[in-house]
């Protein structure tokens, strides 16, 4: 039988060893000089301070913070985790896909909004 005449196919999906889970609070990308389609996905906090002094109690327990280390960051970090370059089919692929989990989201979060 050729594929011509196959009605379905089973398509297996594997975990490559490296894969993990992140939270994305954002993207950025762009377009590359050869045409591809890059997006980065990052994470956002506010900054960590370098280290943080405190006052010592007469006990010689942590007291109330002096201040921050001087070369501290302040404001938001995004930290960027991984990207992904894509062509444009691909890229429309994932849009579709998007598109229809969040189609998927509104209808159950208003059909269980619907019973209350």
């Amino acid at each position: 039988m050729t594929s011509k005449n196959k009605k379905s196919i089973v398509i297996h999906n594997i975990k490559n060893s490296s894969f993990r889970q992140i939270h994305v609070d954002g993207a950025h990308g762009g377009i590359t000089p050869t045409g591809l389609i890059n997006i980065n996905f990052y994470s956002q906090r506010n900054a960590i301070p370098k280290g943080t002094e405190f006052n010592l109690t007469s006990k010689g327990e942590l007291g109330s913070i002096v201040k921050d280390i001087d070369d501290s960051k302040v404001g938001i970090v995004r930290e960027f985790e991984f990207g992904a370059y894509m062509d444009l089919n691909t890229c429309i692929s994932l849009k579709q896909f998007l598109e229809k989990k969040i189609d998927e989201f509104r209808e159950i979060t208003n059909s269980k909004n619907k019973d209350k």
